[in-house]
């Protein structure tokens, strides 16, 4: 039953808020090891083959894995420290039923193979795709994996020919697959407070999400929510390599696998390549102007190192993103004022901080 939090607003009076999503959590690491044993093949044993190879019969078995329940998928994190070979079978499957896909990020070095398939080795922030109608095994050295469990039928119309993706591993040094993983990492270590509303908000952008990594490219007809990702993704980039003198648009595009075309497609919303990078450089400028340890310099020292070589133009940039003159700006912080800038159009400051937070 999901968790539900009481809050009380007068003595006696208590009011109920929107409910958690449901949270399960399996550990065997306080279990006497022939019990832990026994309750990881019962509880893993429905679906799969497991051979276990532990270091003896009375080595602790350090399993546990904690798992919340979406509206259309389990996103969970698995740590277990004993090599195992797991395998799904025909038989098995022909008894569970079962018809999903099991996503894995693996930050452990493991092997796993299709039925009479090709041994696949997968590297640390690898994503492994096991498709629970098929069979597979992994031969698996420790585990510390999130994984994600979605039905067949959420998540294969938005696919790439759905049924050739059993036991794929896909590197993780690809754009899309890494922004995925960012993805589940964060809504993992959110979904703790996540209550059921929000949890249907980001179910959607999540498996749109998941099959723009599958497929390695985003589908036009799914391709907002992982656009919206992407192109925050690019902001941080840029972010980390603003002050790179030849930072450009064709380096960026490099970066992330795509062309100069959809690079400026997806800037669009920030005005662009070149006017983030601008703004980018502007805020740095405005927080060294109210920083006390930058007063000795002139503002035209500070602009200039910053990448503002033009004193005229620079103070009409300045000007036009903040409302406010850089002198203005330096004047008020050191009559101590705390450096709060509000532009009038609404944008500037709060998103910022929502982006960055």
């Amino acid at each position: 039953m999901p968790l539900t939090k009481i809050t009380g607003e007068k003595a006696g009076e208590q009011k109920t808020v929107a409910p958690f999503i449901p949270r399960s959590v399996f550990d065997l690491t306080q279990l006497p090891p022939k019990d832990a044993v026994a309750a990881w093949q019962e509880a893993l044993g429905s679906m799969y083959d497991i051979r276990l190879h532990n270091d003896g019969p009375n080595e602790p078995l350090r399993i546990r894995t904690k798992a919340y329940h979406f509206d259309s998928f389990i996103l969970g994190a698995l740590q277990v420290r004993v090599k195992q070979d797991v395998a799904r079978s025909r038989a098995r499957y022909a008894r569970d039923g079962l018809d999903s896909y099991t996503l894995h990020f693996h930050s452990r070095e493991c092997v796993a193979s299709p039925a009479n398939g090709s041994q696949q080795r997968i590297q640390c922030g690898d994503l492994l795709i096991l498709d629970q109608a098929q069979t597979s095994s992994s031969r698996l050295n420790g585990q510390d994996d999130l994984y994600m469990v979605v039905p067949r039928a959420m998540l294969a119309p938005l696919l790439n020919a759905p049924d050739e993706h059993n036991a794929r591993v896909i590197s993780g040094k690809n754009p899309l697959v890494a922004l995925f993983r960012s993805h589940l990492h964060a809504l993992y270590r959110a979904s703790s407070d996540l209550q059921a509303q929000a949890a249907c908000a980001v179910t959607h952008p999540t498996l749109e999400l998941a099959a723009a990594a599958i497929n390695e490219s985003v589908r036009e007809e799914n391709s907002i929510g992982p656009q919206m990702a992407l192109a925050a993704e690019i902001c941080r980039h840029i972010d980390d390599r603003a002050m790179e003198p030849g930072l450009t648009a064709e380096k960026i595009a490099a970066a992330f696998n795509m062309s100069e075309r959809k690079l400026y497609y997806l800037m669009r919303v920030h005005g662009g390549v070149a006017a983030y990078i601008l703004k980018v450089r502007l805020r740095r400028v405005r927080a060294a102007l109210v920083d006390p340890v930058h007063r000795h310099k002139t503002i035209a020292e500070i602009a200039e190192s910053y990448g503002f070589t033009d004193p005229t133009n620079f103070s009409r940039t300045f000007r036009r993103m903040f409302d406010m003159s850089p002198r203005a700006m330096r004047a008020f912080a050191g009559a101590g004022w705390p450096g709060e800038v509000s532009s009038r159009h609404g944008v500037g400051t709060m998103w910022d901080w929502m982006r960055h937070i």
